[in-house]
């Protein structure tokens, strides 16, 4: 494009010295267009940078350049929309009269000017669209996006009134993955555009998307339960309807205890009582999912429901019972464990009780002594598995070179993954022992080296003495350097002792309580130290206030500094 053309575009000067925007644009019309790199003619330039009044003389002379369209197939009424220049997109719609397909025209995209508006948050431009094609149908772009779901998705709620006024119910087409703008905005937690899409069209609720979840299902899963109260006060059969597919399906309450929201199930309850006896795609009710995803919140709440005493010694498709997952997991709910209805003897497909499966899994024993007390749950065998140590598993044996010998005991796998975790501590421990070392020298050389010096005068009554002692950062330096080189002496006789017991895998649990002292008491070391440096800065440079400060603020940063990046690491991780 002409340099001078396209500035005089982009800065909206119709008439310059030596410029005269009708010549430009008629010979533009005899010999073809002028356009950027992009493909942008000199129209699209204005409604970038939101010239109106050069867009209209541009199409007073050269009316045909509204439909042209770059390389992206973007009109300028798309670049305007996209920008939010409300003047030049009325000046573009008021030049529509006979090319009434402008603002249906889609880019490379498939976006029309309105989805660019509703992207772009840009209402007064929405409304100009909507009222000047009142009869569009809204249709989805390439990635199956209408402006509607764009403005649900988004929380745009004053476009999405602005839009359901002149959409049609039929014609609300399904979005990315076949969700409805409902989908979109309970995902997103836009409660204004929930209600709207609610009160507009209420039957939106049932659709499914692309893994057979409605909005209700979504709506449980994160937690909206007014959103929840609403739809089942429209229609209760919400709550039993499936979510997900023919082979892998659940139910909102089993949602509900996998999210742990007790909230949510005792509403669900309230609007539709049975549905505590739903099961899903394994038969497995709402307490075995509890179980399963340790929530031990949603257990104990629907333990303490004599509705739900049923649901305590249902089998699942492989006839175990919320205890036997229970086992299985390894987590210890003493109200499951110790209910009525758990006591009687229950064994599922392969002929294990609850017992059996806390035995065949290390670290369980509180568990086992509590499922071995309970009477009948599992006192088949139970002595004979106690002293030798067996795993019901008939898969325990393999044949190797025509012998069956037997797999390696979890208890044997258990030793060695927790001498693996030990060692892995006694090599940070090593790291740290070198850190506490040097603390403790540095912190003893400095008690015998005090700064200031001492007093030499022998005539003196306080030879000997410390010159500094009356001035109080001098004594502060003084305690802070005993306690650094206490913690860090305390800190080595732990790492000491560490080494000691870690020989040992049955000491897991106290060598890492072990390391965790140690490591209190190496922070504490380190946070004396500088303030023991500090202080004694300021004590020494005290005469020259200024540099005392400065020096005692840059020793000071490194505490700064790491809790900082503490609150950093925590909001990435």
């Amino acid at each position: 494009m002409d340099p001078t053309l396209y500035n005089a575009a982009m800065r909206g000067n119709i008439v310059d010295t030596n410029f005269l925007l009708a010549d430009h644009l008629k010979r533009d019309e005899e010999n073809g267009y002028q356009v950027t790199p992009k493909g942008n003619t000199v129209l699209h330039v204005a409604a970038l940078y939101g010239h109106s009044h050069f867009a209209a003389e541009v199409l007073k002379v050269t009316p045909a350049m509204l439909r042209c369209q770059n390389k992206k197939n973007e009109t300028a009424l798309h670049i305007a929309a996209n920008e939010g220049h409300t003047e030049v997109v009325r000046v573009l719609l008021a030049c529509i009269e006979g090319h009434k397909k402008l603002t249906r025209m889609t880019d490379a995209s498939g976006d029309t000017a309105l989805h660019r508006a509703v992207r772009s948050q840009h209402l007064d431009v929405v409304k100009l669209l909507v009222k000047e094609d009142s009869e569009f149908e809204f249709p989805p772009n390439h990635a199956q996006e209408t402006p509607l779901y764009l403005a649900a998705e988004s929380g745009f709620h004053d476009a999405l009134i602005t839009i359901l006024k002149s959409c049609k119910k039929s014609t609300c087409a399904a979005g990315p993955s076949n969700r409805t703008p409902l989908h979109a905005a309970v995902i997103q937690k836009h409660r204004d555009c929930i209600r709207s899409l609610w009160r507009w069209n209420k039957p939106l609720c049932e659709e499914l998307d692309l893994w057979g979840w409605n909005s209700l299902h979504y709506a449980v899963k994160l937690g909206l339960e007014d959103v929840v109260s609403a739809m089942l006060g429209w229609k209760k059969s919400l709550v039993y309807l499936p979510a997900g597919s023919e082979n892998d399906w659940t139910t909102a309450i089993h949602i509900a205890a996998s999210e742990g929201d007790v909230n949510m199930i005792n509403k669900l309850l309230n609007h539709c009582p049975d549905c505590r006896d739903m099961l899903n795609r394994n038969n497995q009710n709402a307490l075995h999912v509890a179980v399963l995803n340790n929530q031990d919140k949603v257990v104990c709440s629907l333990l303490d429901s004599d509705k739900c005493d049923s649901l305590v010694d249902e089998p699942d498709s492989d006839g175990n019972t919320p205890l036997h997952l229970l086992a299985a997991s390894g987590n210890h709910v003493p109200e499951l464990i110790n209910h009525p209805r758990a006591k009687k003897m229950s064994f599922n497909k392969q002929n294990q009780t609850p017992l059996d499966i806390a035995l065949s899994c290390p670290k369980k024993e509180k568990l086992m002594e509590d499922l071995g007390s309970i009477g009948r749950v599992g006192k088949r065998d139970f002595e004979v598995k106690r002293k030798y140590k067996y795993t019901p598993n008939p898969n325990a044996e393999t044949e190797t070179g025509g012998k069956m010998q037997l797999r390696e005991d979890d208890h044997d796998k258990a030793k060695k993954a927790n001498q693996t975790i030990i060692e892995s501590i006694m090599k940070v421990a090593q790291i740290h022992i070198v850190v506490a070392t040097l603390i403790m020298t540095v912190t003893f050389a400095a008690g015998i080296t005090l700064p200031g010096g001492f007093e030499s005068d022998s005539d003196s009554p306080n030879q000997g003495m410390a010159i500094l002692i009356r001035k109080t950062a001098f004594r502060a330096f003084v305690v802070s350097d005993a306690i650094a080189f206490t913690c860090s002496a305390v800190a080595i006789f732990i790492y000491f002792f560490m080494a000691d017991v870690s020989p040992d895998p049955q000491k897991k649990k106290i060598v890492n309580k072990l390391y965790n002292l140690a490591a209190y008491f190496q922070f504490f070391s380190m946070l004396a130290v500088v303030i023991a440096f500090a202080t004694g800065m300021f004590a020494t440079l005290s005469h020259s206030l200024g540099l005392a400060v400065t020096v005692c603020f840059i020793g000071c940063l490194s505490i700064l500094l790491y809790f900082l990046v503490l609150i950093y690491m925590a909001r990435k991780i």
